[in-house]
């Protein structure tokens, strides 16, 4: 609320509620309400707050409506109620609470020439997922706010955060078809909640983004810009970015699953070293992401050479060591995976397909420990605009992503998408036409540019079979093969395909993969299988930076 003048038919100083709380003068005012300071006349010194509603007729929107929420919940970041009077004979009521002595965000990020620190606001925005975590998995039942905003959100002097107004607030029922009133402030309200005024815990957590994107872009709203939040720094900068993206996703099920969830990835965007060194040590807590989920490009040096089936394997092998994976394909490639999983028989039903846009993939398509990302089986999807892939890949969840990119390395988008990659796999097979065509070593030089800058590239000969050339095949990769993949027979990838399974799962085939591939992994991603000692991948997977 904005402190200003006392409001048409404001009750004048002195005037006294229930005998006992003595009106002082107005500390704000607010669409359909306005807040007083009030003395209390039993305990002499004793400041409240009193909010003065007058009815509307609109359901849900009365003094009465928060009351009854407030005085059910017991957190030290909500103001107390302590006093509720209904509608006297102008139809005000009045709520009264603690007094709050601080500011709004809002005001603070106004007083302070549009800028709040990011370090203050991953502070508040961790006080916020603690007061949201508590209202989400009340035993009574959940408690969704539904107007996280700037001007909900109160500091006080101790640094605090409190969250005010629930006058939009309601309990949450899943079997509900729409909310009772589906009202939010346009810009930080979720899609959901003006489209169609279904909300869930998730819509408190697009809220919390809109939030942070607004006051970390300068005062931009992120329903009218629609574009990636943009901050200069480091690896907190990076990682605040991520998340708020993450949460402004106009899909609910993309979002994080929990406001426990969202705070943990804030801690971690607090002190990115801290988090490091546990995650180094196998200490970090179970459920949190990694310090930070390792991302792979994998791609021919021409069509044909099997980036796919390489993808896949390594996705394999990631989840036989217990390590969740995901497997992406770029949209500008042929069409492929989709094919290789038999998706007429195994996709989702809702499954659309990928098209790198945020909200373009409906239900996820998930085997064992890896979630697929294949293109729709039409035909190539139309490019993504600028950047939407890589944002794409920042919303999944797994530990290692594979991004099969095909043959297109000079693509602009794919070219963002190496300068943020942790490992870069080319492959070949013995073709000669093909390994030794015009494009395929302007790739090879670009890649070894990369390579020479300390980037991590490595070069895999896949298909290979016993011939007299062989040695020479081999030696002609810019750089030793990191991991040579025996051909798999025709014969095998038929049988696997009849039987709607991956070639990779075929018992023929899995052991000569394991051999081909499990020093690559433990080598240069530091996969290894779970061990005895229960510290597992997770100590060992960021136990040191990628080899090069």
């Amino acid at each position: 609320m904005n402190r200003s003048t006392p409001p048409a038919g404001a009750p004048p100083a002195g005037t006294v509620y229930g005998g006992r709380y003595k009106i002082i003068r107005p500390l704000g005012e607010g669409g359909m309400s306005a807040v007083y300071l009030a003395d209390d006349l039993r305990l002499p010194g004793k400041l409240w707050a009193v909010k003065r509603t007058q009815l509307t007729g609109i359901s849900g929107l009365t003094a009465a409506h928060e009351a009854a929420i407030l005085m059910k919940l017991d957190h030290p970041y909500l103001p107390h109620v302590v006093d509720y009077f209904p509608p006297d004979e102008q139809g005000f009521s009045h709520l009264v609470m603690e007094y709050v002595d601080g500011i709004t965000l809002q005001q603070q990020f106004e007083r302070n020439g549009g800028h709040i620190p990011a370090a203050s606001l991953i502070r508040y925005g961790i006080q916020l997922c603690e007061l949201l975590q508590y209202m989400h998995e009340l035993e009574s039942g959940p408690v969704i706010f539904r107007d996280i905003k700037p001007s909900n959100i109160m500091i006080d002097t101790a640094d605090h955060v409190r969250l005010i107004d629930f006058g939009i607030a309601r309990k949450h029922s899943p079997d509900r078809l729409a909310d009772t009133v589906p009202l939010g402030t346009v810009g930080f309200a979720a899609p959901e909640l003006i489209e169609s005024g279904r909300t869930d815990y998730r819509s408190d957590l697009y809220s919390l983004g809109a939030t942070f994107y607004y006051l970390l872009s300068g005062g931009r709203m992120y329903h009218t810009v629609r574009k990636p939040l943009a901050l200069a720094g480091g690896e907190r900068e990076r990682l605040l970015t991520e998340l708020v993206d993450r949460l402004l996703d106009d899909s609910p099920v993309l979002r994080p699953a929990s406001a426990s969830e969202v705070k943990s990835l804030l801690e971690r965007c607090s002190d990115p070293d801290a988090y490091r060194a546990d995650a180094i040590d196998g200490r970090a807590a179970g459920g949190l992401f990694p310090v930070k989920r390792v991302r792979v490009v994998v791609g021919g040096l021409y069509p044909g050479a099997g980036a796919t089936f390489v993808a896949v394997a390594l996705a394999s092998l990631l989840s036989e060591r217990g390590v969740t994976n995901a497997v992406v394909e770029h949209p500008g490639v042929r069409p492929e995976l989709y094919g290789l999983l038999d998706g007429e028989r195994n996709a989702p039903a809702d499954y659309l397909g990928h098209t790198g846009r945020a909200s373009a993939v409906r239900e996820r398509w998930t085997t064992g420990l890896t979630e697929w990302v294949p293109l729709a089986p039409a035909g190539h999807a139309a490019l993504p605009e600028e950047g939407t892939i890589v944002q794409r890949i920042y919303k999944i969840d797994a530990q290692v992503t594979l991004i099969d990119i095909g043959d297109r390395w000079l693509d602009h988008d794919v070219v963002k998408l190496l300068d943020e990659a942790d490992a870069i796999v080319a492959v070949a097979d013995p073709s000669p036409s093909r390994w030794t065509s015009p494009s395929a070593r302007t790739i090879a030089d670009t890649l070894m540019r990369r390579h020479a800058a300390g980037r991590s590239v490595h070069f895999m000969a896949n298909k290979a079979v016993p011939f007299g050339g062989a040695k020479e095949w081999l030696s002609s990769f810019p750089l030793r093969p990191s991991a040579v993949i025996p051909y798999v027979p025709f014969e095998e990838i038929v049988k696997s395909s009849w039987k709607g399974k991956l070639p990779q799962e075929n018992p023929n085939v899995m052991p000569v993969l394991h051999k081909a591939l499990s020093a690559w992994l433990s080598k240069s991603l530091k996969v290894d299988r779970q061990s005895d000692s229960g510290k597992g991948w997770l100590g060992k997977l960021f136990s040191g930076t990628l080899l090069h």
